[in-house]
């Protein structure tokens, strides 16, 4: 059977109550030296070695038994490996550790023994060299080790999933270890923040993490007060993010640090952060040149999207690109911005305001919307409208004749609280 695993594409093991490691000892000979298995001396205890050319997707999934790989002293190479889920594995320690290359001594190892139990994985440069997405979901008991950054140094997608609260440190820390990170999606965990600045060793490390992340997905974070502290700056990093969604982090303070800027960001999407009073700061929100989309719902507390001190932005905030946005379920929402702050939407086309009992004007400057076309009726309302998506599923003269609006933005709101169907 060994022999036969150098042409396996893919190996997936769901739903085996009983497993406890993917090989046993048992089932190695001096003999098995085909490219998939070998070992100079089980007896010894030397280093075994596992092989799997071809495949290029691994999937553990609801294994709640499961402990390790191999429980004797190994390495694995994986060299095709693109994409990798470890999903209910509940009595799975570590993760991973880093272990010597093949044929080093086990005193060369730089395994930190934080548990009795061996990693699900020992590591080096060679074991996932081309690894893309990982996505992982752990127990309550799991524990995590600093990986050196050549381990994952390919990976551009990272799912984290139900990571406790003693591993988040660490997590933190793997996070910022990829250099070529560019999906991130963090959810149903106990972080207080998602990323510690503080712990990278210097200047160009510190503006070199993160630099490539174009998405971050973060939801049902109970704990997290912030993404980072506030007096550190992430230099480069999230300079080329194009999408932030934010769910459910009820007791978020505050969305980024105001010296931060997204001058790529794309589409922005809040919804239920009940500690949030505002989005962004000005000098935040004037870095948002090429948002084409805004969501923000369901936030308890916020008062206001953009918060301005006196005179902090001279002339107009301009949202250049800004065709989409949507305010719904802000019982505090009092205006966009509480400040005399004027602000210019040129390519605006399409506005939900919905459920904001306290928003009587849009502004308190002035407002200049030249293309605003469209605004949706809660019966209306659909996510990230798209207008050839909308196209193919309703009727677009229909939707056009009751969502047509003509006059000024700035009391509209108003009218629109009190207006159904098609009283508009």
């Amino acid at each position: 059977m060994m022999e036969r695993l150098e042409k396996l594409e893919e190996l997936q093991i769901v739903n085996c109550d009983s497993l406890e490691e993917i090989f046993e000892p048992e089932a190695l000979t001096n003999n098995q030296s085909h490219g998939v298995a070998t070992t100079e001396s089980i007896v010894e205890e030397t280093m075994a070695k596992f092989v799997f050319p071809s495949a290029t997707y691994l999937r553990l999934e609801n294994l709640p038994n499961l402990k390790c790989f191999y429980s004797r002293t190994h390495a694995t190479e994986w060299p095709s490996l693109k994409k990798m889920k470890v999903l209910d594995c509940q009595n799975v320690q570590i993760f991973a550790s880093e272990c010597p290359a093949f044929g080093e001594t086990q005193g060369a190892s730089t395994e930190i023994n934080i548990s009795n139990q061996p990693p699900l994985f020992r590591v080096n440069e060679v074991t996932f060299p081309i690894l893309e997405e990982l996505k992982l979901k752990p127990d309550d008991t799991w524990h995590g080790q600093v990986l050196s950054t050549e381990c994952f140094s390919k990976l551009k997608v990272l799912e984290l999933i139900c990571i406790p609260e003693k591993a988040t440190d660490l997590a933190c820390c793997f996070i910022q270890s990829l250099p070529n990170l560019e999906k991130l999606l963090v959810k149903d965990s106990s972080f207080c923040q998602i990323f510690q600045f503080e712990g990278l060793s210097d200047d160009d490390q510190r503006h070199a993490a993160l630099t490539r992340l174009s998405e971050l997905r973060l939801s049902k974070l109970p704990e997290l007060t912030h993404l980072w502290t506030e007096e550190f700056q992430p230099g480069a990093a999230f300079s080329n993010l194009k999408l932030l969604e934010v769910l459910h982090c009820v007791k978020l303070k505050t969305l980024v640090p105001s010296l931060v800027s997204f001058n790529n960001l794309t589409t922005l999407k809040v919804s239920g952060c009940h500690g949030l009073t505002n989005l962004v700061t000005c000098s935040i929100a004037t870095s948002l040149m090429q948002l084409k989309r805004m969501s923000i719902t369901d936030c308890n507390m916020i008062e206001e999207i953009i918060a301005c001190d006196a005179d902090e932005i001279q002339g107009a905030i301009v949202f250049s690109q800004l065709r989409y946005l949507k305010l719904s379920c802000l019982p505090s929402l009092a205006s966009f911005c509480l400040g005399n702050q004027s602000f210019d939407f040129p390519t605006l086309q399409k506005l939900i305001v919905h459920e904001c009992p306290k928003l009587e004007i849009f502004c308190q400057g002035d407002l200049t919307t030249p293309k605003l076309q469209q605004v949706l009726l809660p019966e209306y309302e659909y996510e990230y409208y798209d207008a050839e998506e909308y196209e193919d599923e309703y009727d677009a003269e229909e939707y056009e004749e009751n969502s047509m609006w003509e006059g000024d933005l700035k009391t509209y709101p108003v009218l629109l609280m009190h207006s159904s169907g098609n009283d508009l």
